[in-house]
């Protein structure tokens, strides 16, 4: 869940949660695929009162204060529009008269006016934070909308590639928002193990766990996984507040909490960096895995000047630090930012909003993907598809498939594929036996969170 420093979302307008079904790679499984245009405009008629009565998929967190997402605040009016489109329709159809609210010029969107004579308005510039994106002409009112999307496809479980060859060396790496662990093991205790099972994970990395230190022991109790170890970031600045966790079924190298011991060229540790229990590291053999959390710049964009200012550049430069040990690195998370246009349902009324403002998008762009030289290793793999990994709980979205592409993974650019690369890699690259990537996939049958569980498969690179 996107945090914005102001408490905890209300978990009783989540979906049921459904526990997932065990098998070693999940195949065949009921999955919810993304919904298409037909599908959207039929839940647009449903009546708004459908779904109220539904399961809370976790119990309600205890904290001081709610977290719900400041962007979904953006999305609200053109929800609440959809929603009572079709009451005005119904009523003109009985009455032949027009409503109040089409007379201010709210008409739906099957039946458009008439294009008018006007002057035509200047095209708004687009966001630059997308990379090769040009200003666009303002579609008429009435026009048929150029085809611009028309090789974007939607995420499914169907995309996902076949497992890796047998007897390939493989590591298997979930992540997860739960936006809060004490409640979504109240509700489906074997919600994180059947994952771990079902998926044969070497790893599990939690965000938002809301946890304190003395929760410890009993919640590693709940989670079933029975002889795993566990690493633990704890908020200290804010009670039941933020908070990673990594889980891995062997014992790893070493463990780093915080910002502070990146190495060469990182930062020293900044006490409100420290104190929200943002990001955990873990050495693998062949690799070190960052788990993090990063800042959402909160209702109003109250945080934006230390996400970009502050935190942005102490996490690329702990990255960076990461690197210079010679292994490559994995960061996995939920990085509050959705990079591209592609990555959020409605751009354009989202241009300042958390997690997709220019300054943002710029940065993670600038100092991830850039000076800490790392891939998004689902756009590499799959550049025309359109997948969202967080769904505000309001307005039926997740079943609408309007959402935001928040989580990733991350992996420094030498374990990209050679087709997925983006340019040539310095040095002697890949060597054999280091850990490449695979594959990367979406979780889009698993509920409990307003955040869909995303996996990234890496598999040894032969020897020559």
């Amino acid at each position: 869940m996107k945090d914005d420093g102001t408490g905890a979302a209300k978990a009783g307008e989540d979906v049921a949660a459904e526990p997932a079904a065990a098998s070693s790679r999940g195949r065949g499984r009921k999955t919810q695929a993304g919904t298409d245009g037909e599908g959207a405009a039929a839940a647009a008629k449903k009546s708004p009162a459908e779904g109220r009565g539904k399961k809370a998929a976790t119990a309600k967190e205890e904290e001081p204060e709610a977290e719900e997402p400041a962007a979904s605040e953006a999305a609200s009016e053109e929800e609440a529009e959809e929603e009572a489109a079709p009451k005005r329709a119904a009523k003109r159809a009985k009455t032949g008269a027009k409503t109040k609210a089409d007379k201010a010029g709210g008409e739906d969107e099957e039946k458009p006016k008439p294009a008018r004579k006007s002057r035509a308005k200047p095209a708004a510039k687009e966001a630059e934070g997308d990379a090769g994106a040009e200003a666009k002409p303002k579609a008429k009112r009435g026009a048929k909308q150029p085809a611009a999307a028309a090789n974007l496809v939607q995420y499914t479980a169907a995309l996902r590639k076949p497992a890796p060859p047998a007897g390939s060396p493989t590591l298997n790496i979930l992540s997860w928002n739960v936006a809060g662990l004490r409640a979504l093991l109240k509700k489906t205790p074997d919600a994180v193990s059947s994952l771990v099972a079902r998926e044969g994970a070497e790893a599990m990395c939690l965000q938002e766990h809301k946890l304190q230190a003395d929760n410890q022991k009993e919640v590693e109790a709940l989670l079933g996984l029975q002889g795993w170890h566990h690493a633990w970031a704890f908020s200290t600045a804010k009670l039941g507040y933020s908070g990673v966790s990594v889980h891995t079924r062997s014992p790893p190298l070493s463990v780093m909490v915080g910002l502070g011991h990146g190495g060469p060229g990182a930062a020293d540790p900044d006490p409100e960096h420290e104190g929200e229990g943002r990001v955990v590291t873990v050495e693998l053999e062949g690799l070190f895995l960052v788990n993090v959390y990063v800042p959402n710049s909160g209702e109003g964009l109250k945080r934006l000047d230390y996400r970009v200012g502050r935190w942005d550049g102490a996490f690329a430069a702990f990255l960076r630090g990461l690197q210079a040990r010679g292994k490559p690195v994995v960061v996995t998370g939920d990085l509050n930012c959705a990079h591209k246009e592609i990555d959020i349902h409605s751009p354009k009324t989202n241009l300042r909003s958390a997690g997709f403002t220019v300054e943002e998008r710029e940065s993670f762009g600038r100092l991830l993907l850039g000076e800490a030289g790392l891939a998004d290793t689902f756009r590499r793999l799959y550049p025309d598809t359109v997948a969202y990994t967080y769904f505000t709980r309001r307005f039926n979205c997740r079943e609408k498939n309007k959402g935001w592409r928040l989580d990733y993974f991350l992996t420094s650019e030498s374990m990209m594929p050679p087709e997925a690369q983006q340019e040539a890699n310095e040095g002697e690259g890949l060597k054999a036996g280091a850990w490449a990537v695979y594959d990367t996939w979406i979780m889009q049958d698993v509920y409990g969170s307003d955040h869909l569980p995303l996996g990234l498969t890496c598999v040894k690179k032969a020897a020559a």
